[in-house]
């Protein structure tokens, strides 16, 4: 007998179903509980305005930069690179999902030879080195990126670029 069935008198199917309900709950408030992590950590800036808006193609600065960015994009952060990679890099096959115990992602590019680049998304206090390290061993480029470091911008054209750049080797 298990410990609900002796406290409760509960028979075994009871029990069962009683314990597949509280993992049930406990998994959506896990899932709920990091997708709310994702959207809370990232930063939210003003709007551009008219005036004082920072020239296309510059990614940094006090300004929100006009061109499209991570911070003007209709989604995460996760989906703003997602999003960009997809359309930039059409000839990749890009695998990418949430880093486990950090607030960030990975981004795998994939092309017929195997993995062309590794593209890490991090906060910027982030201190890891390990997916570095083994991308250098493996030849494989890698390249990061942070998601919350003020007056970043991550632009269109900037992560364009410096992607685009990494690829070439």
């Amino acid at each position: 007998m298990g410990l609900l069935s002796k406290l409760l008198g509960m028979d075994k199917k009871l029990e069962q179903t009683v314990k597949n309900a509280v993992n049930d709950a406990v998994n959506a408030a896990l899932q709920n509980q990091n997708a709310a992590r994702n959207v809370q950590n990232q930063p939210t800036y003003p709007q551009p305005s008219a005036q004082g808006t920072a020239p296309i193609g510059q990614s940094w600065g006090p300004v929100m930069p006009a061109e499209e960015n991570q911070f003007s994009y209709p989604g995460t952060y996760l989906e703003y690179f997602a999003h960009v990679f997809k359309e930039e890099f059409p000839e990749y096959n890009i695998t990418y999902g949430p880093k486990p115990r950090i607030l960030g992602a990975l981004f795998t590019f994939w092309s017929g030879t195997g993995k062309a680049l590794v593209v890490e998304i991090l906060p910027e206090s982030s201190e890891t080195v390990r997916v570095k390290k083994a991308c250098a061993a493996q030849g494989v480029p890698y390249l990061r990126f942070y998601y919350n470091h003020h007056g970043w911008w991550n632009t269109r054209s900037y992560v364009t670029q410096r992607t685009r750049q990494a690829l070439r080797g």
